[in-house]
């Protein structure tokens, strides 16, 4: 007899939950749209030196020029 009702008081406090939790997640998550001003800071400062440099180290195919992943020999 007290069974059924712990079966479905359980099922009861899941979909409480269940609702719960979208709510939860509806409230978390934004629309993200990109703000162009902000690109354009970032991209301006940039570090150019460090770019250099990265771009000297990079190892690159000989016959295509396509960057290669570093192998330990």
């Amino acid at each position: 007899m007290i069974g059924p009702i712990i079966c479905i008081a359980g099922v009861l406090i899941c979909a409480v939950g269940a609702v719960h939790c979208c709510l939860a997640y509806q409230d978390a998550v934004r629309n993200v749209r990109v703000d162009p001003e902000r690109v354009r800071r970032f991209v301006d400062s940039a570090p150019l030196h460090r770019l250099e440099e990265m771009k000297a180290k990079r190892l690159v195919c000989q016959c295509c020029g396509a960057p290669l992943e570093a192998r330990g020999v």
